[in-house]
Order: structure tokens, then sequence, then C-alpha cells
């Protein structure tokens, strides 16, 4: 896909898939939106935590939970509507 969108994680569902309140999205983006979307993990960067490995969901919920994150959509699971995505914490926009 290669659209990017981006907001609040709100909850932690697994120990690799989260809500994210869809705040941001890139104006060139293919698809639309829900304002809630589930992310599953593809990969994630986290400058706090570079050695970022696989967790439980108590450990997902620690790192994510509140946080601005932005999400390069790699595709939308067909079978659960699911987005997969890389994602990056980023210290959230200014008035956030």
């Amino acid at each position: 896909m290669g659209d990017g969108i981006g907001g609040a994680v709100i909850g932690i569902l697994t120990n690799n898939v989260f809500e994210l309140l869809v705040s941001h999205t890139r104006k060139d983006n293919q698809e639309e939106y829900g304002k809630i979307e589930k992310i599953m993990i593809g990969k994630i960067d986290d400058p706090d935590q570079p050695q970022y490995g696989e967790t439980t969901k108590e450990d997902l919920e620690r790192a994510l939970k509140g946080k601005f994150v932005s999400c390069n959509v790699q595709y939308r699971d067909s079978k659960t509507d699911v987005l997969v995505c890389n994602v990056f914490v980023q210290k959230p926009p200014e008035g956030f």
C-alpha cells in the first residue's frame, strides 16, 4: 500500500496488535481509514527502546499506550480487517 497514518495508541489487544485513534493521514494515501484502526506490528522503531523485540501484551502496553505513533501501512488483512504496519514512535505533534 505505502499509505501513512498516525495518532495516539488507545488500546493494546495482543502482544502485537493495538488500536490507533487516527488523527493524521498522508495527503497522498490511496485508501480510506476509519477513526479507529486495529494495527498489527510488522516492524517497530522506538528510539527510546532500540532493541525492541518479541514482547508480551503488557510489554507492548508499557511501550505504546498513550503514545503518538506513525504507521507505514503495508497492507490490510482481508480476513481480520487489521492493518499490518511498520510502526514508528513519535513525539506528539504541536497542540496534540
